[in-house]
């Protein structure tokens, strides 16, 4: 994964590298060898879990059982952070306002003319428990797939009788992302190489340039899935149905996974901080 993009193209394949969730499926690790249905259970469980308490702490832990999990499932830490890490830094901006609206013990005041502002410790905790709850539930969805892959995940929605309609969507729409991401490239290689002029950094121009490509590109997709959705019709497709090739059987060692988890969660729900 390219951390530091120089391009638009770095940007796309960094974009590319972080939606991946297939690297760590094939990985022997507790949660490979739970039934998929007993282990998607369990993870939900901890969302639930996580809507049911305003304790910082509480959520911190749940945090922390999912990193155990991770550990434990030999799935890569540092990528399951980086990917687990992003949606909650950009839904603080949803949250800014909440400290200086919120009335408590003042933390830190400034006057803007006639303007006061004032942060509450009180709003820095709202914020705090927003955050952790978002990345606690964040968390848990980025280690479905990364455990199970997209498959297991629709393959899971089918077991617990989704509409059809809804899991196919989504199937389709997470294939769909890659294939843009791949034919945004293509455009852009195609582009440089018809203007003789280097592009080593990525800059405010080449990102205005960038609003012509993706107008291309939304024609382009749209064209696509319109003749991948007949070949789909004339082959049989239908949304009535979603197959579910596993089979679901539980096995002892399954349930005393499940019982753990929801004894654990019940422990974290009790702490009162």
């Amino acid at each position: 994964m390219r951390y530091a993009p120089i391009s638009v193209r770095g940007l796309l394949s960094g974009l590319e590298s972080l939606l991946y969730v297939e690297e760590s499926v094939s990985h022997s690790g507790i949660l490979h060898k739970i039934d998929p249905l007993i282990r998607n259970i369990s993870l939900v469980s901890i969302i639930i879990a996580s809507l049911f308490t305003r304790s910082i702490l509480a959520l911190s832990l749940m945090f922390l059982l999912l990193v155990a999990l991770v550990v434990f499932s030999n799935v890569p830490l540092r990528i399951y952070l980086l990917k687990t890490s992003i949606i909650p830094l950009v839904s603080l901006v949803i949250v800014i306002p909440i400290p200086f609206i919120t009335p408590g013990v003042p933390l830190w005041s400034a006057s803007i003319g006639s303007l006061l502002l004032s942060i509450s410790y009180e709003g820095m905790l709202r914020v705090a428990e927003f955050i952790m709850r978002v990345w606690v539930c964040v968390g848990v969805a980025t280690l479905i797939t990364l455990v199970g892959g997209i498959n297991g995940l629709v393959s899971f929605l089918g077991a617990i009788r989704m509409p059809g309609l809804f899991t196919q969507t989504l199937s389709l729409t997470y294939r769909y992302i890659f294939l843009s991401i791949n034919e945004s490239m293509r455009m852009l290689l195609a582009r440089d190489a018809r203007t003789f002029k280097k592009r080593s950094r990525l800059n405010l121009e080449e990102l205005r340039g960038l609003s012509g490509v993706m107008t291309a590109l939304l024609v382009r997709v749209h064209e696509r899935s319109d003749r991948v959705y007949l070949a789909m019709r004339a082959r049989g497709f239908s949304f009535a149905s979603t197959p579910c090739p596993y089979n679901w059987r539980a096995k002892p060692s399954d349930i005393s996974f499940l019982v753990m988890v929801c004894s654990l969660l019940l422990i974290i729900l009790n702490i009162r901080v």
